[in-house]
């Protein structure tokens, strides 16, 4: 038998890996987690947001000069 992918869901239902599994070999998911097959990879694996994340990160640097122009105006 052919192995197909396999999301890891936790008890969460956050995908926390993925395998290739046929199904039938000796195998189990980790305890408290459950192995859904996933053949159009709709799980992707679930990471912890960052916890402060800087709201300027995206900002261009032309962007971040006009908004620092732009806070100076008002101070």
């Amino acid at each position: 038998m052919n192995a197909i992918p396999y999301a890891i869901i936790d008890s969460d239902g956050r995908c926390i890996n993925r395998t290739l599994w046929d199904g039938e070999t000796e195998w189990q998911p980790p305890a408290g987690c459950t192995a859904v097959p996933d053949l159009d990879g709709t799980h992707s694996i679930w990471q912890e947001p960052e916890s402060d994340p800087d709201p300027l990160a995206a900002l261009t640097p032309e962007q971040r000069t006009a908004l620092l122009a732009l806070l100076q105006q008002d101070a």
